[in-house]
C-alpha cells in the first residue's frame, strides 16, 4: 500500500493551528459529505493530479461497488481533476479512517487551476494494478455533483463521467 508519510505543515501563525493540503478526487469533492467527514476547512480550489488517470480498481463496502482510485501513466496530458481543501492536519486521521484500513496519504505536488504548483499535498491512492470497473450509481453522482459544487466546467464534468465506463 501507499503509506508514506512525509508531512510537511503550513503554520497558520494568527491561531497556531496545523494545516494541511489534501486532494479529493473521488466521493470528497462532495462539499457535503466532506462537512459530515471533517466539518469546516478553510478553504478549498479546483486542482488537478497530472500524470495520472482515475480509475475505479479500490472495491469499497460502503458504496456496494468500486471506488476511485489514481494510476500513474506518466503521461502530462493525463489528468486527474478534483479539489485541493485546506484542513487542519488533524482530520487527516478522520479521513484515513473512512478510507479503510491499510490506507494513509502520500504526500504529492498537484496542480491548481492556473497551472501554479501546490507542494506536499495528502493525496490518498492504492497500489492495485486490478482493472478499472463501473462504480455504482450513488457513487457517480455524488462525484458529479462535487464537481459541480466546485464549479467545474462542463467539459470537465463529461471527461470524468466518461472515465466512469473506460477500462
Amino acid at each position: 500500500k501507499l503509506n508514506i508519510f512525509l508531512i510537511k505543515y503550513n503554520q497558520n501563525k494568527c491561531c497556531s493551528m496545523v494545516e494541511i493540503y489534501y486532494f479529493a478526487y473521488g466521493s470528497n469533492l462532495n462539499i457535503f459529505q466532506m462537512m459530515k467527514r471533517v466539518g469546516k476547512w478553510e478553504t478549498s480550489k479546483r486542482a488537478y493530479l497530472e500524470g495520472y488517470k482515475l480509475v475505479f480498481n479500490v472495491k469499497s463496502p460502503r458504496w456496494g461497488g468500486y471506488a476511485a482510485n489514481i494510476r500513474k501513466t506518466g503521461n502530462n496530458m493525463d489528468k486527474v481533476y478534483g479539489v485541493v481543501y485546506f484542513l487542519k492536519v488533524e482530520k487527516i486521521a478522520v479521513l484515513t479512517s473512512y478510507e479503510g484500513p491499510n490506507s494513509g496519504p502520500v504526500y504529492m505536488d498537484v496542480k491548481s487551476e492556473d497551472g501554479s504548483i501546490i507542494r506536499d499535498v495528502a493525496v490518498y491512492g492504492w497500489d492495485n494494478d486490478e482493472q478499472s470497473e463501473e462504480p455504482p450509481e450513488a457513487y457517480k453522482q455524488t462525484i458529479l455533483e462535487g464537481l459541480r459544487q466546485h464549479g467545474y466546467a462542463q467539459d470537465v464534468i463529461e471527461k470524468v463521467q466518461r472515465e466512469f465506463t473506460q477500462s
